[in-house]
């Protein structure tokens, strides 16, 4: 291949490992109307624990799914009832220090606890309004000090629980002002211990710091950029972006964390990529963007920039012509690379990917230009070896 050509490959591939916020591919979807694994009826809050296990309210089937890292079906938690470890109208989940997992038990008034091995830990809550009890909480969010903060919609406030449910304070009430609400749908906590509120019949979303201190809103009801129409749920990314499910206009739209607006996706439909009531979002900790459908789509949509692969870098590599002792000896790091990954062996992975850089560096200017081993050695430093490839 020209040197000109292969330097165009190498530089269509690197694009898939810089950061960028104008736009999020579909990267995968499921579901479908039922209650069998991995259906729904009317799905709404998602969040992940720490290995990047995602859990899904699924509402009308009374109960919380969980899916793997490359979203395989792993467990459902809960049946219909008031019980121990039942629900009714699940609406929102969140998941805190220890994969410990809080469920917004909607129509049960109170939030269901269960352990990292799903096993039904405590209830707490109950019909009410006085401090610590609740009317209609659809959503739970948990801060980084591992404060539980529950969305209150019925009584239009957050109220804030150690890990254990003790009450410890509250903000909000009625209104349209600073710090007031009107049916506010979702919650979301970002890493800097900031709480973002959805604050849906408002159409706005507003930012408090962790003790409830007012910081600052945007929004606005309209359908132009950084305007909202009925935003159901905010989800923050690992790195402080915030996203909103503009539910009415049938997007999402993206926010930087003082809320100047980035990017938006998203149109009115059934088809990949389309969303009919956007119900709940949520960010992995890798930064895939997961977008809840309730009726009558019933499902789960991924979104973000594709990942750099091995098999990207087995591509560039074979792009530039390399003499083949070289090409055929960096090929054999990156495919024993892949085969570490498959058998979920992520040091084997990352030591047989450091010797990949290390060739790179020590061929650099050599046998290898300079340009090209720092274009091969970016997209290496891109890639995962966190844990197996979810690639068919």
């Amino acid at each position: 291949m020209p040197a000109l050509l292969a330097a165009a490959a190498i530089a269509a591939l690197l694009l898939l490992a810089a950061p960028a916020r104008a736009s999020f591919d579909l990267l995968a979807g499921w579901g479908g109307s039922g209650s069998g694994p991995g259906q729904f009826e009317s799905p709404a809050g998602v969040d992940f624990d720490s290995t990047g296990n995602a859990y899904v309210a699924d509402t009308y089937n009374n109960r919380v799914q969980a899916f793997g890292p490359c979203r395989g079906y792993i467990r459902s938690l809960g049946t219909f009832g008031s019980g121990a470890g039942q629900l009714n109208s699940p609406t929102g989940v969140a998941v805190g220090p220890g994969d410990r997992l809080y469920v917004a038990d909607a129509n049960n008034s109170r939030i269901a606890v269960f352990g990292a091995d799903g096993q039904f830990v405590a209830n707490w809550g109950g019909l009410g309004t006085v401090p610590g009890l609740f009317r209609h909480p659809l959503d739970v969010a948990v801060g980084a000090g591992g404060n539980v903060y529950v969305l209150d919609t019925d009584n239009n406030r957050v109220q804030a629980f150690d890990p254990a449910g003790t009450f410890l304070f509250q903000w909000g009430r009625f209104g349209s002002g600073n710090g007031q609400f009107d049916t506010p749908f979702g919650i979301a906590t970002g890493p800097d211990g900031s709480i973002y509120v959805a604050d849906t019949l408002n159409n706005r979303i507003q930012r408090f710091d962790a003790s409830g201190a007012f910081l600052g809103k945007w929004g606005g009801f309209g359908k132009g950029d950084g305007q909202l129409n009925f935003p159901r749920d905010v989800g923050v990314g690992p790195l402080g972006d915030v996203y909103v499910a503009d539910t009415n206009n049938a997007r999402i739209q993206a926010f930087d964390p003082a809320g100047a607006f980035l990017s938006k996706w998203g149109t009115r439909g059934s088809g990949p990529g389309q969303f009919e009531f956007a119900a709940g979002v949520g960010a992995s900790p890798s930064g895939e963007i997961f977008v809840s459908e309730s009726f009558p789509n019933n499902r789960i949509q991924v979104f973000g920039e594709p990942a750099v692969t091995i098999a990207d870098l087995l591509d560039a590599v074979e792009a530039l012509g390399l003499p083949r002792g070289i090409a055929n000896s960096l090929s054999a790091k990156l495919r024993a690379a892949q085969r570490a990954l498959d058998r979920e062996q992520p040091y084997v992975a990352e030591n047989l990917l450091a010797a990949f850089d290390n060739e790179l560096r020590a061929q650099s200017g050599k046998k290898i230009a300079t340009s090209d081993a720092d274009a091969l050695r970016a997209m290496a430093a891109s890639v995962s070896a966190s844990g197996p490839s979810c690639e068919s």
